[in-house]
Order: structure tokens, then C-alpha cells, then sequence
């Protein structure tokens, strides 16, 4: 296994984005976004798609350059036009508005048109935190999920993302899926041919299947409950702003990379000021927080709120290195050889 370490990550990462041309903003927010995500151990939305997000820019998917514009704008509310952008540039653009906009107003959102994949979604909402604010982040995406009653898939994995500060340590933040696991991790699992857990996927029948390579689409988390929530950040993505459903959306991965996806997503701030006092607030945080890990525990089981396996994870990750599995590292081997001058130890 190689381990690598975060800062130089950073520094080949950078390199390699400033070297195929991508703007600055660009390449700083996919770089930040991909080593956080790493991380914390969110490794579907790592380093495993750097290669991907590369080809994306060299073949056209990806816009190097974008041209941001605002198509609507109300005050509180706005529409954008992300122009082709990296997802993790122009969601950032698009939370510094709904900041922005909540400070004056106490609430801000912003839905962003003719972007791309953004990455983890965590990345925005707890910026917003780092503000002070009460942060929300949605994105659609082709269809992955099966939908309720059919054979087939309808919505994609639609993430629901929410984020708040807490007094002494990073924001608490819940960051799921409306599907019961990611369609990377059944990539994952299909090149490195291990069999996938019993009522995870799908296969073409809309039959459960255990083989990675035979999954066509995941299993929704609750079932109709998780098809119920699909929908509704599909409404506040696609539908707010007059973007194509996930279903007529390219999928990610064996489509054209000359051609853009057209992925849409939708940021909301609210300014927590505007409620309580920030500090009674973060406080109040903390002691909900510590009501909820004091709780007596299953035997080997420790009770955690959302984040706190991220939270763990990082702090392994920050002393230890980010663990790189040998397909993964194959690939970003294949991105540049420069990779190697990031390892940090090797077992």
C-alpha cells in the first residue's frame, strides 16, 4: 500500500492542472476539494476521479477557462451560468453569493446550470460553516438509482449535503447520498473484482446482484424514501434552473469526454446571526453533540454524529499519509510520474 502525504499532494496536483492550462481558481478549489475528501476517507470522491477530472479538461468536457455568468438575480436569489466549469470552482462561486446574500438577508440560494461533477459536497456546505452559516448543497447527476416500482433507473445518486459550525472542533456536517452507496464505489469494487454487499445494486433486470460487473444501478436508502428525496434535490437542480433531468444527462464515466454533461446544482446560506447569537449557537452545537456521544454504546460501537468518521479519519490521514490502492495509484501513475514525489511511506 502507498501512503501519501497531503501537502505534497497538493504541490504535484497543482503542477500537473497549472501545466494542461487550467485556470488558477479552478485548479486551487478541484485540489483543496480532492485532498480534503481523501481525507477524510470519502475516497470515491478523492483522488480516484483526479484522473478523470484531467482527461476532462484536456478533451473539452471540462472548460479550462469559464466565463461565470449571472443569468437571474433577485437579491436573495440567484441563477448562474457556470459556463463548462470543474463542479468544485463554480459551486465555491456560487456559495460566496448565497453568503453573501444570507448576511444581508438572511437567507441566500443559488442554483447553477451547465456545470460539472463537483466532487464531494461537503466542500461547500462547510465553507458556509467556516462563515458562520448554515449551509446546504445539492447536485443531480445521470440516472444510477433505480426507481421505485420500475426496472430501470430515473434520478442519479442526488446528494443532500448540510453543514453547521460547533464550538472547538470542525462543522458538524451530514453529507449522504439519496442512494444506499455511490455508483464509485461499485466502480471501485468492479476493478478490483470484489463482490459488492447483498441488496447494494442492481443488475439490467432490476434484480439484486452482487457482481460488480453487472450492476447498471444502486438501491435508493429507504427505498420509496430515498426515490421520494432524489426527486426533490432533482427539482431544486434541474427544474429551478432550466437544466436537462438526470436522466438525458451523459453518464461520467464511457461517454464522449469532448462533450459537456450539463450537471446542475443548487447552494443555500442561512446567516445564523440573524436567529441567535453565533456563539450561543456554537455552543449549544457542542452540547448537543457531546448529549449524543456520551450515550451508552453497543459493545465495540462508539455513538457518533454525522462527520465524526470523517473527523477520525482525517486525523489518521494527517499523520499517517492517505492510503492509495494499487489500481488507483496505476492511475494517477498514468496521469504523471510525478505522483511518486508525494509517497510518504510504502508497506
Amino acid at each position: 500500500m502507498i501512503y501519501l502525504g497531503a501537502e505534497k499532494l497538493k504541490s504535484v496536483m497543482s503542477d500537473i492542472l497549472k501545466e494542461i492550462r487550467v485556470e488558477p481558481e479552478s485548479a486551487s478549489h478541484l485540489v483543496d476539494s480532492v485532498v480534503e475528501a481523501s481525507l477524510k476517507g470519502i475516497d470515491t470522491h478523492g483522488l480516484s476521479l483526479f484522473p478523470h477530472y484531467v482527461e476532462g479538461f484536456i478533451k473539452g468536457r471540462i472548460n479550462r477557462h469559464p466565463v461565470f455568468r449571472i443569468v437571474k438575480d433577485n437579491g436573495s436569489a440567484k441563477l448562474i451560468d457556470a459556463d463548462g466549469a470543474i463542479g468544485h470552482h463554480s459551486g465555491i462561486f456560487a456559495m460566496d453569493f448565497c453568503i453573501d446574500m444570507a448576511s444581508r438577508n438572511g437567507s441566500g440560494i443559488v442554483a447553477v446550470r451547465n456545470s460539472s461533477h463537483f466532487g464531494a459536497a461537503s466542500y461547500f456546505t462547510e465553507y458556509a460553516a467556516r462563515h458562520d452559516m448554515i449551509g446546504f448543497a445539492f447536485t443531480n447527476t445521470n440516472s444510477l438509482v433505480k426507481a421505485h416500482g420500475a426496472v430501470e433507473p430515473f434520478f442519479g445518486t442526488n446528494p443532500i449535503c448540510f453543514s453547521c459550525p460547533i464550538e472547538g472542533e470542525e462543522p458538524l456536517c451530514l453529507d449522504m447520498a439519496t442512494s444506499i452507496i455511490s455508483w464509485n464505489y461499485v466502480r471501485n469494487h468492479k476493478e478490483t473484482n470484489q463482490l459488492l454487499g447483498d441488496g447494494l445494486a442492481y443488475d439490467e433486470n432490476g434484480q439484486f446482484t452482487t457482481d460488480a460487473k453487472k450492476a447498471k444501478c444502486v438501491r435508493p436508502i429507504g427505498d420509496y424514501k430515498g426515490f421520494g428525496l432524489g426527486m426533490m434535490v432533482e427539482v431544486m437542480c434541474s427544474v429551478l434552473s432550466g437544466s436537462d433531468f438526470g436522466h438525458d444527462l451523459m453518464p461520467m464515466f464511457g461517454s464522449d469526454m469532448s462533450k459537456k454533461r450539463g450537471i446542475s446544482h443548487c447552494f443555500h446560506a442561512v446567516d445564523i446571526r440573524k436567529f441567535t447569537n453565533i456563539k450561543k449557537f456554537r455552543e449549544r452545537m457542542q452540547q448537543l453533540a457531546a448529549i449524543i456521544r456520551s450515550m451508552r454504546p453497543l459493545e465495540g460501537q462508539e455513538v457518533m454524529i454525522p462527520g465524526d468518521p470523517e473527523k477520525h479519519a482525517m486525523k489518521q490521514r494527517l499523520e499517517n499519509g492517505i492510503p492509495v490502492a494499487d489500481n488507483i495509484w496505476k492511475n494517477l501513475l498514468g496521469v504523471s510520474e510525478t505522483f511518486k514525489d508525494a509517497v510518504v511511506r510504502e508497506e
